[in-house]
């Protein structure tokens, strides 16, 4: 699976999304020009996916969920478009998402 980011990894230095690394691992990224003009970063992260332990996670039926609901009164609603930004990554699990550009690695703080 390839995680595609929006900015450059100069820009998500920057901006607090990534920062410099040590790590033993390193997944290949590759810029791409979008339609619009600007860039995307996608770090393929295939190699680490393939020895990950798979840990699925059962998802309730929308009828369970309902039920649950059907008698509150205020509900919130999150954008998980770019939810990935707004989770920070444990210590231990930074070295994993760590990536390699031309000069420098880097591993992800979210």
């Amino acid at each position: 699976m390839q995680k595609e980011v929006e900015k450059e990894p100069d820009e998500m230095l920057q901006l607090g999304i990534i920062e410099p690394s040590t790590s033993s691992y390193s997944s290949p990224i590759v810029v791409v020009r979008k339609p619009d003009g600007s860039n995307r970063v996608c770090v393929d992260f295939r190699k680490l996916n393939n020895v990950t332990v798979f840990d699925p996670e059962p998802m309730p039926q929308p009828e369970q969920i309902l039920a649950k609901l059907e008698k509150d009164q205020y509900f919130s609603t999150y954008d998980f478009s770019k939810g990935y930004w707004q989770v920070p990554k444990t210590d231990e699990d930074k070295a994993f998402t760590a990536f390699v550009t031309h000069s420098e690695l880097h591993q992800f703080k979210v």
